[in-house]
């Protein structure tokens, strides 16, 4: 009886952990995808630099940050939310709004905020809007 205490407590933390990873892997596969796709069209974005965030009512919201140069930022931004549409539509994340951050180098670092809804990404990535239509969706903050 003396061993069921720090076996019942380690079984607890296996358990725990074991929910924890799974959770982890889950964002790992979705960030995988972003990552690829973008690699697919050149632009580089490390895992440190995606976030998915637990919204309410079991929705996320997905961040990712990359760079551009001053004249490439809009295809950069378009490139970001097409990745993380069709990662949403390949592992059924039920992810609620995007935002893509992009650090552009003009005298110094400036960032442009941009967010868009699934449904709009959605739409995108479905081709039932073009970039252009895309683009006035997005809310710049």
């Amino acid at each position: 009886m003396r061993n069921s205490k720090p076996v019942s407590a380690l079984l607890t933390l296996i358990t725990v952990s074991m929910l924890f990873s799974g959770i982890a892997f889950g964002d790992s596969d979705y960030y995988a995808s972003v990552q690829k796709i973008c690699n697919a069209y050149q632009i580089t974005v490390d895992y440190g630099r995606m976030s998915l965030m637990d919204l309410e009512a079991g929705d996320k919201e997905f961040t990712l940050s990359v760079k551009s140069t001053r004249s490439q930022f809009d295809r950069v931004m378009l490139i970001g939310f097409y990745a993380a549409g069709k990662a949403m539509n390949y592992h059924k994340v039920p992810i609620r709004k995007v935002t893509v951050v992009i650090s552009v180098e003009y005298k110094g670092a400036q960032n442009i905020v941009a967010s868009a809804t699934r449904e709009n990404i959605m739409k995108f990535v479905n081709g039932e809007l073009t970039s252009t239509e895309f683009v006035r969706r997005v809310k710049f903050d």
